[in-house]
């Protein structure tokens, strides 16, 4: 058949609930169970039995808080603390190690560890209709260096200017600043991986995980644009990028 086209959904990508869906019409992965599963349902236009599976980052509920109604219904790869935290072992609930690949319909799945507040993993991701994409999010660094990728879903979630203003205009807590510099990926860090990695082959940068009040977007996006030459996109519920192969 000729190749279709994978299409990259944004159902949620803020504390207030993550969860993104690759669909190349004929078969689809959902990353991240922190929206309501009716959500991801009306996004594959209730289609469901596409789905390879789902795939989580860890047990904080923006990002697992419906995963058992999504291991209902799907094979679902999350790591042990995440079944732990989330009291579930039905049969569809797949126990992720860091380093190992799981094969999920035509989608190839390797786990990797980040650093967050909780055990956190982002996913290499590949599939003969994108080739290789690297998701990380909620991780405050990214030091790796990652050969052949074709698509960056990444997290940004925080500058430190952007900070220092939401804390001199009280919309964010001075305490966040210890917080977020264990948690979460700041603006430079973001860059910094970009700058690290080969993106010859790279079709498209979504930047993911904005924070609403510690966030400049436009100044995000343009300069990540411009850093990398690459269209870059920042994500947002309903957001749709198709995936190109360079």
């Amino acid at each position: 058949r000729d190749r279709a086209a994978m299409t990259l959904t944004v159902l949620g990508s803020s504390s207030k609930g993550n969860g993104y869906i690759l669909d190349n019409g004929n078969e689809a992965l959902i990353l991240e169970c922190g929206v309501n599963v009716k959500d991801a349902k009306k996004a594959l236009k209730f289609n469901i039995r596409k789905v390879s599976g789902c795939i989580v980052t860890h047990q904080h509920n923006d990002h697992a808080g419906h995963i058992t109604k999504y291991a209902d219904l799907f094979h679902t790869l999350a790591l042990p603390e995440v079944w732990m935290a989330k009291g579930y072992s039905g049969t569809h609930a797949v126990t992720a190690e860091s380093g190992k690949t799981y094969q999920m319909g035509n989608f190839l799945v390797m786990p990797f560890n980040l650093s967050h507040d909780v055990p956190c993993v982002g996913y290499l991701i590949q599939h003969p209709d994108m080739g290789l994409m690297m998701f990380a999010t909620d991780t405050c660094e990214l030091d790796y260096t990652i050969p052949g990728l074709n698509h960056v879903l990444i997290e940004c979630n925080y500058s430190v200017d952007a900070l220092r203003r939401a804390i001199e205009e009280h919309r964010t807590d001075e305490s966040q600043v210890a917080r977020l510099a264990k948690s979460h990926l700041e603006f430079a860090s973001t860059k910094s991986f970009l700058s690290r990695n080969d993106l010859s082959k790279v079709a498209e940068v979504v930047l993911i995980h904005l924070s609403g009040n510690n966030a400049d977007e436009e100044r995000f996006v343009s300069e990540i644009q411009a850093l990398t030459g690459k269209p870059t996109y920042a994500a947002f519920p309903g957001l749709t990028v198709e995936l190109n192969k360079l």
